[in-house]
């Protein structure tokens, strides 16, 4: 047998599944026994059927939460607004612990295959810290079973605003000295002028000229496209100022890129998601 085999999904008595022998991972079972209190069991254990036994494969750090919870009623209550919740496992009342769990069937290679990527999925991915905020922040403080707290969503809104700041106050890399030795001298520009297309996109500088002078802090960037892609360039851009007024093509090419990076970051999300929220702000186009 080479893969796992779902067989049914049952409520089993605590004291019929064993963990999984040898299993890696320290979780926190204080913060999973605080969502289920919340929330109830909203996801079920993968509980492999070895025929004279049920072992948890994916699931055990909740194994030990409902462990700890006990027999009802426990006298575990929620605060929320609409007054005190009781606990979304035993209601209050006597409760005989059980878990919800997959039941599967699998060989030991299998078995030890879904407890080491089960363990090391969470570990591998990344956060969307713009999108986590905005679904902490969406729960108007009320944060009981989240695994977060006020002071995690404050911390995690300042570090936003940091990295924003840094953004903003980068400093231009200084600029290199010339080499020693014999330099030859400089040939006259024949124009220091852009020239401007159509769309209003300043080319660059003809050949055999010199640039004009920069503003104080600024650096100029060449991008060379074929006509066919500028041409493309141009309409996007052109588009792009409908939101952003008068914006020139660098100020919108730099936001179109934060938007793309945006996007690529979403790929380590756990659900690979990126909200639009989220694509407004790296583009500049809403306010953090």
């Amino acid at each position: 047998m080479t893969q796992a085999t779902y067989v049914r999904t049952e409520d089993v008595a605590l004291g019929d599944l064993r963990p999984f022998p040898g299993n890696a991972r320290r979780g926190d079972p204080a913060v999973i026994l605080q969502s289920l209190v919340r929330t109830g069991q909203f996801r079920s254990l993968i509980v492999r059927d070895t025929g004279d036994g049920l072992v948890v494969l994916a699931g055990n750090h909740t194994l030990q939460a409902l462990r700890a919870h006990g027999p009802g009623p426990c006298g575990l209550t929620t605060t929320t607004e609409d007054g005190e919740l009781p606990c979304a496992l035993c209601g209050g009342q006597e409760w005989a612990p059980t878990a919800r769990c997959e039941i599967v069937t699998c060989d030991d290679d299998t078995a030890t295959r879904i407890n080491l990527v089960d363990n090391k999925a969470a570990q591998t991915g990344g956060w969307d810290e713009e999108a986590l905020a905005e679904l902490i922040a969406g729960l108007d403080g009320d944060l009981a079973g989240t695994g977060y707290t006020d002071q995690d969503l404050a911390d995690l809104v300042a570090a936003i605003e940091e990295a924003y700041d840094a953004e903003d106050d980068e400093e231009p890399a200084p600029e290199q000295p010339a080499p020693a030795g014999k330099t030859e001298p400089m040939a006259p520009a024949t124009s220091s002028a852009a020239p401007a297309s159509a769309d209003g996109i300043p080319d660059g500088p003809a050949p055999g000229t010199v640039a004009p002078p920069l503003p104080d802090g600024m650096r100029s960037m060449l991008l060379t496209y074929t006509a066919a892609d500028r041409d493309e360039a141009a309409r996007l851009v052109s588009a792009a100022r409908d939101v952003f007024d008068s914006a020139d093509a660098s100020f919108i090419i730099l936001r179109a890129l934060r938007t793309l990076v945006a996007v690529l970051d979403s790929r380590h999300a756990h659900d690979g998601v990126v909200t639009v929220a989220a694509l407004l702000r790296a583009a500049g186009a809403l306010e953090a």
